[in-house]
């Protein structure tokens, strides 16, 4: 799994798409864990990169 990866699950009958946000330590236990968000198939939205430069500017957003 890495980060910005799109898989599809199937979880209490229902097939989800979720997204890899990112990952971190538990501070407590250790434990790997993952952030994942929730993709709605019929807002999804494929926009090349070069079109958000104007919204979202390199300078003000680091990931």
């Amino acid at each position: 799994m890495n980060k910005g990866d799109l898989f599809t699950v199937f979880v209490d009958g229902q097939t989800m798409t979720v997204c890899v946000l990112g990952f971190y330590s538990e501070e407590y236990s250790g434990e790997e864990m993952v952030i994942l968000a929730v993709i709605n198939q019929d807002n999804l939205v494929h926009i090349p990169v070069d079109d958000l430069e104007p919204i979202f500017s390199p300078k003000k957003y680091m990931n």
